[in-house]
């Protein structure tokens, strides 16, 4: 454990470091967040790497995002026949939990060492509007050329819980992502507006520029040839089964002959490719969880937790 800077209202932040015979890995308490994924000579993480530069972030890079995360149209939400209202911060929706979301929180770890890092959050009753009292427990583990993460939340009220990891990969460790390749496992997808909230629909990928089932060019997919994605990919699909772990995606650089290979036991998985990052396009986000708006939407799978369950995401990232 070392010091790390200090957060907006002074208190110190930490930053604790993993290492493997391939991988050193730094995180910070501060939004749980991956710093840095370092191995074969580059750092396979974009984003702040500096305590000045992480405290000025509005990206959420390598952060625990939450209470929700992703997009909940207008902030607005009904539970067991009450309405609530949440922060409106993206457009006209709420996003990654709020003004300030567990991404923008001190985090307390309650155990370290070279290959575990346990961290926990409690979120109270009200914050950013949300009813119930969460216990957030984050765990993530350095086993060889894998990085996993681990997440149980638990509440005393019922509520609505869908937490994800937004690290931002780039595998060449500097220039942008358009020399990536990228593969996502799923079949269908999640067609959205304007402000980028699902129709409700869930569609094939087939036949359309959202079909990854077989490794496609960044640069590529992302230019004038394909309209629909030529201004990024900001889109979620929907994978294949829940609750069990699956390869969702499969991010290869071949210039420097490195792959990324991202298991989760989520349902979805937001594909992002940081268009409004200070650099655009300096890294991917591949954002394991819920559907957005799932709270809405009564045939997406469920982000609603209660008393007495646990709501439990793991994700697992594989350097080779």
């Amino acid at each position: 454990m070392s010091a790390f800077g200090h957060t907006p209202d002074g208190r110190p932040v930490s930053l604790y470091t993993l290492s493997s015979d391939t991988l050193t890995v730094q995180i910070t308490d501060y939004g749980a967040r991956i710093l840095t994924v370092c191995g074969h000579g580059r750092d396979f993480i974009c984003g702040p790497k500096t305590p000045e530069a992480l405290m000025a972030d509005t990206c959420y890079c390598g952060a625990i995002c939450g209470r929700v995360a992703n997009r909940i149209a207008k902030g607005q939400f009904s539970l067991d026949g009450v309405r609530h209202q949440l922060a409106v911060n993206n457009g006209p929706n709420h996003l990654h939990g709020g003004l300030e979301g567990f991404s923008h929180k001190l985090w307390t770890v309650q155990e370290a060492d070279d290959e575990k890092l346990i961290l926990t959050y409690t979120s109270p009753d009200g914050e950013e509007n949300y009813p119930g009292r969460v216990e957030i427990v984050a765990t993530y583990r350095l086993d060889g050329s894998t990085l996993s993460l681990t997440m149980e939340a638990y509440t005393d009220t019922p509520t609505i819980v869908n937490l994800t990891n937004h690290a931002y990969w780039n595998l060449a460790g500097d220039g942008t992502i358009d020399n990536h390749t990228l593969e996502v496992r799923a079949t269908a997808y999640t067609p959205v507006d304007s402000t980028n909230i699902p129709l409700g629909s869930v569609l094939p990928v087939e036949g359309t520029p959202f079909d990854l089932r077989h490794p496609a060019l960044l640069g590529e997919r992302n230019s004038a040839q394909y309209p629909e994605t030529a201004h990024g990919f900001d889109h979620n699909y929907a994978l294949a089964s829940e609750d069990a772990m699956q390869v969702a995606a499969v991010l290869i650089c071949p210039a420097v002959h490195r792959k990324l290979v991202v298991a989760t036991d989520a349902p979805g998985m937001q594909v992002y490719t940081g268009e409004y990052l200070p650099a655009p396009r300096a890294g991917i986000a591949l954002e394991a969880q819920g559907y957005p708006n799932a709270v809405n939407v009564p045939h997406f799978p469920s982000v609603i937790l209660r008393p007495g369950s646990t709501a439990r995401r793991t994700i697992a990232w594989t350097i080779a």
